[in-house]
Order: structure tokens, then C-alpha cells, then sequence
């Protein structure tokens, strides 16, 4: 059995849950953006400040989640691991990416969210813009990287499941 086909396989159905999750948190965003574009930071309830958290922390997890899954495609290609530009050149070479830059520039925004969340909201505003716009393109990024696990390796016979009896609730 390979251990890391399998990991790749739960990679990917551990994708579609958390573009769930994005997905849901942008479609919450448009109102603390207004804000922060109008009225600045100090203008958002906590509620609208925990949005801006969750959607930066789902956003960074779901390419964290992306960059792990290409890591085990190219382990199953048997091509370099490190640097990551060796994934991502691999990645383009496979059609999954259109553009490693593309992908570095929507690091940097993730990496910058962190640093700029309360010292400009010019710089805020364009960030948190660019990670939404972001999204879509993880999520291509995702449906060509399910596309070609799929079409390359199939999943492997799945073990008997261990049953442990439930406590009674």
C-alpha cells in the first residue's frame, strides 16, 4: 500500500470542505470591507473584526492545504520536494498551475494580512481585495488539482474499518 497515495486522496476531500469553508467566509466579507474602506478599522463591530480573522485564517489554511496536496502529487511523480519552486514548477509543467508567480503573489498578500491589519487600511483594504479575488484562483487551482489525482491515481482499496462502541450520549 502507498501511505502517501492514501494521504493524497484524504488531502483532497480535506480540499473540498475547507473551500466550503472560504467560500462561506467571503460571502461574509463585503460589509467589513465597505467599512474598512469608509470608516476604517475602527469603524467594524467585533463581529465583523472576527469575520476579517476567520476569513484570513481559512483563506491561509486552504493554501497551506493546496501547497501540502501538490507537495504529495510530486512525491507520487517522484520530483523534487525542495525548494517549494521545485512543487510549483512541477505544478505548471502539470497544467495545474497557470503561473508559480501567481502563486507567490497570493502568498505574499496572506503573508502581508498579518502584518498590515491595523496600521493601514489603505494597504488593508487592497489585501483583504486581493485575497478575495485570490480565491477563485485557489479554487481553479483546486478543481485541476482534483482533476489530475483523479485522472492519474485511483484510489487505493480502502482498509476494514475498526468499530470502537460509541459512548451513549
Amino acid at each position: 500500500m502507498n501511505e502517501n497515495l492514501r494521504i493524497l486522496h484524504k488531502k483532497i476531500e480535506h480540499l473540498v470542505r475547507m473551500q466550503a469553508d472560504v467560500a462561506h467566509s467571503v460571502s461574509k466579507m463585503s460589509v467589513p470591507l465597505q467599512k474598512i474602506q469608509c470608516g476604517g478599522i475602527d469603524s467594524l463591530t467585533l463581529d465583523e473584526r472576527e469575520t476579517i480573522s476567520a476569513f484570513t485564517k481559512r483563506f491561509s489554511d486552504y493554501q497551506e492545504q493546496l501547497g501540502k496536496t501538490m507537495r504529495s502529487v510530486a512525491i507520487e511523480e517522484e520530483s523534487p520536494v525542495n525548494p517549494f519552486g521545485a512543487i510549483l514548477s512541477l505544478m505548471e509543467k502539470l497544467e495545474i498551475l497557470e503561473s508559480s508567480s501567481k502563486w507567490k503573489d497570493i502568498r505574499e498578500l496572506r503573508n502581508q494580512a498579518g502584518h498590515e491589519y491595523e496600521d493601514d487600511v489603505n494597504e488593508l483594504f487592497q489585501i483583504l481585495s486581493g485575497m478575495i479575488e485570490g480565491t477563485s484562483y485557489l479554487s481553479d487551482v483546486q478543481a485541476r488539482l482534483q482533476e489530475f489525482v483523479a485522472q492519474n491515481y485511483k484510489p487505493l482499496p480502502s482498509e476494514p474499518e475498526i468499530k470502537f462502541a460509541s459512548p451513549k450520549c
